[in-house]
C-alpha cells in the first residue's frame, strides 16, 4: 500500500513559501504490507541514507555543477526534511522553475529522491510581420506590446499585449486589424519567441469632424481648417495617423491661444468609425479671455511666450505667474536693465476675462563692464573665469551678461570648484558696484574668495574586497593618502570601484564610505566598505533576429564568451560594434532572468536587420566666381565671372550583401560642372582583420570644373583602409584609369598633344591624423594628411610621375572666444621617364593636363576663383595647372552676433607653380607670362552655425592678382588667327574681389 503525498508550489507563492517555510509531504513508496500493519510514513525516511538523486525531466535548466552547489541534499548523506524544504526554496530562487514536486521512495540501502520540475519560460524575440505599411513602424508596434526581452513569460501577457497593439493600430487608422499572436517555444534557452501576425487592411481617412462645445469664438469651419487634416490641393481628407491627430489637436489649441484664449480646452473624445472613414469628435471650450500686458516695457510676443509659463501649462495660478516674474526679471537683466523690478497684477473683469499685467520698471540701463576676483590662491583667474556665466561687455555682448540669478549661480560654481579640491570651508562673497569708476550706468561685480584650509587624506582603509584583486584599481583612486579630500573625489572613486566590479560580473556590488578626523589638523581618515555580492558569469550568448546575416559575422563582434564575467561594459561594447556594422536598425540586449538567483546567465541580443535597400538624394548650390562658360566657342571670362552651380546627387545602396555586412552602392552626381557615377563594393573587416576595410569601385566622371577643358575619366580603384588608432587612419589605393580631355580653350597648336587620352596606373598611400575637437567646426587640435603616389609603367601607366601632397592644419584657442586657425598645403609632382616626343621644354610640363595640380577658390586660395590659380595659356588666358603647389591659410575666428553667428578675418597666400624648381615666395609678377609667384589675399567672412556645419560667406580682396593675355574673340576666330600667326592678345587680370558661399569651414 502506497502513501502518496507531494509538494506542489507555484512561482507566484515563492516569496511566501520562502518566508514561512514549506510544509511538504513526500511520496513514500514501499512493498505492500500485511493487513493490520501501519504503512510507512514520510517520517520513516528521516535519517536514512540518500542513495540516489534524480531529476525529471533529466534535461534541467540549470547545469549539473549549479545543481550540486545549490542543493543541500547530497548522495550518501542522511535524509532530512529540512534539507528538502531548503532545496525547493533555492531552486525557486533561481527563477527558472514554475513547479517543483519531490518524490521520495525506498531504495536498497536507503532512500531515493526524485525532483519533478516544470520550467519557467522567458520572453525572447518579439516581432511583427514585415510588410506592414507605416506608420506605425514595426518598432513602435513591438514597444506597444510591452513585452521586454529576457523577462519572465506569462501566457496572461499575450491578451494584454494584443489589445495594446490593437489600440495603436486603431489610432493610426486601421479600424479592423487582425492580430494573431504566434508563440514559438525554444526549449534550449527556455525562450518564447512571439510573432504578432498582423493584417491591417486599408487605412481610414478623416471625415468632417463633429465639433461640440462652444463655437462662438472659433467657428466649426475654422476649427476644421486649423487641424490641417484636409489634403492640399486635392479633395477629401488625409489618412488617419496618431501623430497627425495629435498635431491637429495642438493646432486648434494654438489657434485659441492666438485669440488670447489661454485657458481653452480641446479634447478629442473619440474617432467614430464610418466604413473606411473616421469621424473625429472634438469638444472645445474656449474659456475666458486671458490678456497679458507688460506696462513699462516692450517685449515681443515670442519672448513673452517663452518666459511666462501659463502659455505652456494652459492654466493660471500664482506659482506660474511668480515664475513668469522671475523669468522676465532675468530676461531684462540680461539685456542691461540690472535694476529692473517686475510685479504682476491679476484682475477679473465682469465678463469673466482675466487681465494679467506684468508691471515692469526697467530703471536705468547698465553695462556690466568689469568682473573682479580676489582672494584666490589655489586657482588662477582664468580657471575660475572660464566657469562663470557672468560676462563683461564685449563685441559679442554689448551690455555684458549680468543678473542676480547669474551672481548666485556663479557663487555656487566657485564654491563647488573649491570644495571638489578639498577646500571644505570655502566661502565666496559678492559685491556689486554701480557707476564703476564714476561712469554712470557702468556696473562691476567683485567676488572675494575665502579659500580656507585644504583638507587632505591621512589614511585610506578598504574593507570587504576579498573576491576581486583591487591592487591596480586602488592605485588609480583619487582619495590616496596625502591627496586632496573631497566628496567629489570620493564619488569618483566609488564609480571607479563599482565599474571595476561590474566589469568582473559583480552586478550587486555596493559601496559605502565614512570619514573621521585624521591625526593632524585638516586631515581626514577615510574608510571604504565594499559589499561585493555574488559574482555572475556568462552561460551563453544567445543571438536572435538574423534572417540574411551570417551568424559568424555577428560572432566576431561578441565581446563575451561562455564562462566570462557578466560585464555590462562588455555587453555595451558588443552592442556598439553591432551597430557599427551598419546593417542593423536596432540592437536590443538583455540578461535573461535578471532577478533570478543564479550565477550563470544567458546574455541575449535581439537584432533587427535594416532595410537592405536605401535611397538617398541631395540638392546643393554653389555660388561663387566661376571661370568662363561650358561652351567651347566661348573664350570670355577666363579669370572668372559670378556664377551659380546647382547640384543634384542620388545614391542607391544594397546593404548586407550575402549576409556578410558588405555593401554595394551606386552614387550619381549631376551639375552644370560635373556628371559623375560611382559603383562601389564595400567589404568591412576584410580578411577577418577588425582594423581593415576594403572598397572596390568603378568610376565614370565627366567634369568641367576646370573651364580650360572637359575631362572624362574611367577608373577602377582598390582601396584598403586601416584604422591604426582613433586619430590615425591609413588608406592604401591602387587606381587604374583612362583619362581624356576635350574642348580645350587653349592655343590650337597645343591641342593635339594635350588632348591625347592617357592611361594612368597609380599606387597611393594616404595617412590621415585627425585630433580636432569637432571636424565640422574645429576650435582646437591638429589635422594632418600625407598623400604619396607613384604612377609608373610597371603599373601599366603611359606616364610616370610621383605625387606628394601634404597638409598640416592647427587650431588654437585664444582666450575663451577667439580661435586662431592655420593650414599649410604643399604639393610636388615630378615626372620621370619622359617620352622623347614630350620633352619638358616643349609644353612646360610633361604631366598630362588632367593629372596636374589645380587650385584656387574657397578651400585653397580665396584670391582666385575656383581652380584659377597657377600657369595660364599664353594665348587664351585659361589655366593649365602645374606640377607644384603651395598654399598657406590663416584665420582669426571670433563671435560676431549672438551665439550662432561668428566672424572670420583671413589671409591666404600661395599659388600653383609650373614646376618644383619654379616655386617662389616673391610677391611681384614679372610679366604677363609669369605666374610662378605668391599671390596674397585678405578678407572677411561670416559663419552661421547649423546642425550640418556652418554656412559660410567669404569676401576676399586679392592684393596682387596675376595679369595675363586673353583672347577677345570666339574659338573659330582663334583658329583663324593662329594659322596666320596674327592673334592679338587682350590684357586681362584676375579680379581683386572674390566671394564664396558654401557649407563648412574653409579648413
Amino acid at each position: 500500500m502506497n502513501l502518496v503525498g507531494h509538494c506542489y508550489a507555484r512561482s507566484i507563492l515563492a516569496v511566501f513559501i520562502l518566508s514561512f517555510g514549506l510544509a511538504i509531504r513526500v511520496v513514500a513508496r514501499d512493498t505492500p504490507t500485511q493487513a493490520g500493519t501501519n504503512p510507512p510514513s514520510s517520517s520513516s525516511f528521516e535519517g536514512q541514507r540518500i542513495v540516489n538523486i534524480a531529476f525529471d525531466p533529466a534535461q534541467q535548466p540549470l547545469e549539473g555543477r549549479e545543481l550540486d552547489e545549490i542543493l543541500p541534499v547530497k548522495r550518501g548523506e542522511l535524509y532530512r526534511a529540512s534539507d528538502i524544504r531548503t532545496s525547493i526554496g533555492r531552486l525557486y530562487a533561481t527563477g527558472r522553475y514554475l513547479d517543483i514536486q519531490v518524490d521520495a521512495s525506498p531504495s536498497a540501502g536507503g532512500v531515493a529522491i526524485r525532483f519533478i520540475t516544470k520550467n519557467s519560460w522567458f520572453i525572447g524575440k518579439v516581432s511583427t510581420t514585415d510588410d506592414l505599411p507605416e506608420p506605425p513602424p514595426a518598432g513602435q508596434i513591438v514597444n506597444a506590446s510591452r513585452l521586454q526581452l529576457g523577462d519572465r513569460f506569462d501566457p496572461a501577457q499575450i491578451p494584454v499585449a494584443t489589445e495594446n497593439i490593437r489600440k495603436l493600430l486603431v489610432q493610426n487608422g486601421y479600424f479592423h486589424p487582425s492580430i494573431d499572436p504566434q508563440l514559438a517555444y525554444d526549449t534550449t534557452y527556455q525562450q518564447v519567441n512571439i510573432t504578432f501576425a498582423i493584417r491591417t487592411g486599408k487605412r481610414a481617412r478623416y471625415s468632417v469632424p463633429k465639433i461640440t462645445g462652444d463655437t462662438s469664438v472659433l467657428s466649426a469651419a475654422a476649427i476644421v481648417k486649423a487641424t490641417r487634416w484636409r489634403r492640399f490641393l486635392l479633395p477629401g481628407f488625409r489618412g488617419i495617423t496618431l501623430n497627425r491627430t495629435r498635431s491637429g489637436i495642438d493646432n486648434i489649441r494654438l489657434k485659441y491661444e492666438n485669440a488670447n484664449r489661454l485657458l481653452a480646452t480641446v479634447v478629442l473624445k473619440n474617432i467614430d468609425q464610418e466604413g473606411d472613414k473616421g469621424k473625429p469628435e472634438i469638444d472645445v471650450n474656449p474659456g475666458s479671455i486671458v490678456s497679458i500686458t507688460t506696462p513699462g516695457a516692450s517685449i515681443s510676443k515670442k519672448q513673452l511666450r517663452q518666459n511666462v509659463p501659463i502659455f505652456e501649462e494652459h492654466t493660471v495660478d500664482a506659482d506660474l505667474l511668480s515664475e513668469g516674474t522671475a523669468n522676465l526679471r532675468d530676461y531684462f537683466q540680461a539685456r542691461g536693465y540690472f535694476d529692473v523690478e517686475v510685479h504682476f497684477r491679476q484682475t477679473q473683469s465682469r465678463n469673466g476675462s482675466t487681465e494679467i499685467a506684468y508691471e515692469i520698471e526697467l530703471g536705468k540701463r547698465h553695462r556690466f563692464v568689469y568682473l573682479g576676483i580676489a582672494g584666490n590662491k589655489y586657482f588662477d583667474q582664468e580657471t575660475i573665469r572660464e566657469r562663470l556665466f557672468l560676462a563683461p561687455r564685449s563685441f559679442e555682448l554689448r551690455n555684458g551678461r549680468f543678473s542676480e540669478a547669474f551672481v548666485k549661480r556663479d557663487i555656487d560654481t566657485i564654491e563647488d570648484l573649491y570644495e571638489s579640491n578639498g577646500f571644505r570651508d570655502v566661502r565666496v562673497a559678492a559685491r556689486t558696484v554701480d557707476n564703476y569708476k564714476g561712469r554712470a550706468g557702468d556696473l562691476a561685480e567683485f567676488f572675494t574668495i575665502d579659500e580656507g584650509p585644504q583638507y587632505l587624506v591621512s589614511s585610506l582603509t578598504i574593507k570587504g574586497a576579498s573576491k576581486l584583486d583591487l591592487a591596480k584599481t586602488i592605485q588609480s583612486l583619487s582619495s590616496q593618502e596625502g591627496q586632496v579630500f573631497s566628496e567629489f573625489n570620493v564619488a569618483t572613486d566609488r564609480e571607479t570601484i563599482i565599474q571595476q566590479y561590474g566589469r568582473n560580473g559583480f552586478a550587486d556590488a555596493s559601496f559605502e564610505w565614512s570619514s573621521r578626523p585624521g591625526p593632524r589638523p585638516h586631515t581626514v581618515a577615510l574608510e571604504f566598505v565594499i559589499d561585493e555580492g555574488p559574482q555572475q558569469f556568462v552561460r551563453q550568448v544567445v543571438v536572435s533576429g538574423l534572417k540574411t546575416t551570417q551568424p559568424e559575422l555577428v560572432d566576431k563582434q561578441l565581446e563575451l564568451s561562455p564562462g566570462d564575467p557578466l560585464s555590462p561594459a562588455a555587453m555595451a561594447d558588443t552592442q556598439r560594434k553591432l551597430y557599427d556594422l551598419g546593417i542593423f536598425s536596432q540592437v536590443d540586449m538583455a540578461i535573461q532572468n535578471p532577478d533570478g538567483d543564479e550565477d550563470r546567465k544567458y546574455v541575449l541580443y535581439d537584432l533587427d536587420e535594416a532595410s537592405r535597400y536605401s535611397v538617398t538624394t541631395g540638392v546643393g548650390l554653389q555660388f561663387a566666381r566661376i571661370g568662363g562658360s561650358n561652351a567651347i566657342t566661348d573664350l570670355s571670362d577666363p579669370g572668372g565671372a559670378p556664377g551659380v552651380t546647382p547640384r543634384l546627387s542620388v545614391g542607391v545602396s544594397r546593404l548586407n550583401l550575402f549576409g556578410r555586412g558588405q555593401t554595394v552602392s551606386l552614387q550619381g552626381v549631376v551639375s552644370t560642372l560635373q556628371k559623375r557615377g560611382v559603383l562601389s563594393y564595400f567589404v568591412p573587416r576584410i580578411f577577418n582583420r577588425p582594423k581593415f576595410d576594403a572598397t572596390f569601385s568603378i568610376l565614370y566622371d565627366d567634369t568641367f570644373d576646370v573651364r580650360t577643358f572637359q575631362s572624362k575619366r574611367e577608373e577602377a580603384t582598390v582601396k584598403l583602409t586601416e584604422r591604426v588608432s582613433k586619430p590615425i587612419t591609413i588608406f592604401y589605393d591602387f587606381s587604374y584609369r583612362q583619362v581624356g580631355v576635350s574642348d580645350l580653350k587653349i592655343n590650337p597648336l597645343l591641342v593635339p598633344l594635350l588632348q591625347q587620352s592617357v592611361r594612368v596606373g597609380i599606387a597611393e598611400i594616404n595617412v590621415v591624423q585627425d585630433r580636432r575637437d569637432d571636424p565640422l567646426d574645429p576650435h582646437k587640435g591638429i589635422y594632418n594628411t600625407l598623400d604619396v603616389g607613384l604612377a609608373t609603367r610597371a603599373f601599366g601607366s603611359q606616364t610616370s610621375f610621383v605625387r606628394i601632397l601634404g597638409r598640416n592644419a592647427t587650431y588654437y584657442r585664444l582666450g575663451s572666444k577667439l580661435v586662431f586657425a592655420r593650414e599649410t598645403q604643399i604639393g610636388l609632382q615630378p615626372a620621370f621617364n619622359i617620352s622623347p616626343g614630350i620633352a619638358a621644354n616643349d609644353l612646360g610640363d610633361p604631366i598630362p593636363l588632367a593629372e596636374r595640380f589645380f587650385g584656387g577658390g574657397g578651400t585653397t586660395q580665396r584670391g582666385f576663383p575656383e581652380n584659377q590659380a597657377g600657369p595660364r595659356d599664353s594665348l587664351t588666358g585659361f589655366p593649365l595647372g602645374g606640377s607644384a603647389l603651395f598654399f598657406n591659410n590663416t584665420e582669426l575666428r571670433f563671435p560676431l552676433y549672438g551665439p550662432n553667428i561668428n566672424g572670420v578675418l583671413f589671409e591666404d597666400a600661395g599659388n600653383v607653380y609650373s614646376s618644383i624648381g619654379s616655386m617662389s615666395f616673391r610677391v611681384r609678377q614679372r610679366n604677363v607670362d609669369d605666374f610662378n609667384y605668391m599671390v596674397h589675399a585678405v578678407g572677411f567672412g561670416v559663419r552661421y552655425k547649423t546642425p550640418i556645419g556652418p554656412l559660410r560667406l567669404d569676401l576676399a580682396y586679392s592684393i596682387n592678382p596675376p595679369k595675363y593675355n586673353g583672347f577677345p574673340g570666339n574659338y573659330s576666330q582663334l583658329l583663324q588667327c593662329s594659322v596666320a600667326n596674327s592673334c592679338q592678345a587682350s590684357l586681362q587680370r584676375i579680379s581683386h574681389f572674390q566671394f564664396f558661399f558654401s557649407i563648412g569651414q574653409a579648413f
